[in-house]
C-alpha cells in the first residue's frame, strides 16, 4: 500500500469514529451544533474513502464525484456551521445554514446527473493522484459547482477560524472556559492542514495532501474530544453504557454564563 493510500485510509477511519461518537452525543443531548458537526466528519471520512479506493488504483468517475462532493464542498461547510450554531445567535446560524443546504442539495443533484465525457473519464483514470485532486489541473465539472465548493469552503472555513478567533478573545475579556479556546483551536487546524500540505504537493511532495488530510481528521477528532461542549459524557456509544462523566468546574461554569 502506498503512503497516499494508507493517509486516506487512516483520515477515512479517523473521521468516520469521530462522526459516529458526535453523532452519539447528539443523540445522548441534541444540539444542532453537535449534528452538523458529526455530519461534517462523515462528509470527510467518505471523501477520504474515495480517495483512498482512487489511490489504491486507478480512479472511477464515481470515486471522484463522491470525493469532490463530499470533500470539495460539503465538509468544510458543515464543520463550520458546528461552530456557527455553537457561538453565534440561532437566527444566524439557522439562516447559514438554510443557504449552505441549499447549496448542497443543487451540488448534489448537479454533480449526480452531470455527464463526465469518455474522454474525461480516461484522464481521470490515467492521472496521478495529485492531478486528480487538484481541480485547476483537471477539471471535470463546469464553472457552477467550482462557484459553489468556493463559497461553500469560504463559509465553513470563516466559521471554523473565526470561531477559534472569538472563543481566544472571549477568554482574554471574559476568562470564558479554556477548552473552548483549545477546542476551536485544533477545530481550525483540522482545516488549515489540508490547505497547507495541498499546496506542499503541489511542489512535488505527493503524499503530503493524504498527509494534511489525517492530520485535519486527528485535529478535529482531538478537538472534539476535550470540548465538554460536546462530550459531557463518554459511554459505549447507541447504549446507555456510562464509561465516564465530565462535569466543568465551577469557575469554568460560571465563565461560560457569565
Amino acid at each position: 500500500m502506498s503512503d497516499i493510500a494508507l493517509f486516506e485510509l487512516l483520515a477515512a477511519i479517523c473521521a468516520l469514529v469521530a462522526a459516529v461518537f458526535i453523532f452519539d452525543q447528539h443523540l445522548h443531548r441534541p444540539r444542532p451544533f453537535k449534528l452538523m458537526w458529526s455530519l461534517g466528519l462523515l462528509f470527510y471520512g467518505i471523501a477520504a474513502a474515495a480517495a483512498f479506493a482512487g489511490a489504491l488504483d486507478h480512479w472511477t468517475v464515481l470515486e471522484y464525484k463522491l470525493w469532490y462532493y463530499f470533500g470539495g464542498i460539503m465538509t468544510a461547510a458543515f464543520l463550520g456551521l458546528g461552530s456557527c450554531f455553537l457561538l453565534a445567535p440561532r437566527r444566524v446560524a439557522w439562516g447559514f445554514a438554510a443557504v449552505m443546504i441549499f447549496l448542497a442539495g443543487y451540488a448534489a443533484v448537479r454533480i449526480a446527473l452531470y455527464p463526465v465525457p469518455a474522454d474525461v473519464a480516461a484522464q481521470i483514470a490515467n492521472s496521478t493522484f495529485t492531478e486528480v485532486t487538484t481541480p485547476a489541473t483537471l477539471p471535470v465539472f463546469p464553472g457552477d459547482l467550482t462557484i459553489v465548493a468556493i463559497i461553500m469552503n469560504i463559509t465553513g472555513t470563516f466559521w471554523l477560524l473565526g470561531g477559534a478567533l472569538w472563543s481566544a478573545w472571549t477568554f482574554i475579556r471574559r476568562r470564558t472556559p479554556g477548552y473552548r479556546v483549545i477546542s476551536m483551536a485544533l477545530l481550525a487546524l483540522g482545516a488549515l492542514f489540508p490547505a497547507i500540505l495541498t499546496g506542499l504537493a503541489r511542489l512535488g511532495y505527493s503524499a503530503a495532501a493524504p498527509l494534511g488530510e489525517f492530520l485535519g481528521a486527528v485535529c478535529l477528532l482531538a478537538g472534539l474530544l476535550i470540548s465538554l461542549d460536546v462530550f459531557s459524557v463518554f459511554r459505549i456509544p447507541f447504549t446507555s453504557i456510562v464509561l465516564r462523566e465530565r462535569r466543568p468546574s465551577q469557575s469554568s461554569a460560571t465563565a461560560s454564563h457569565s
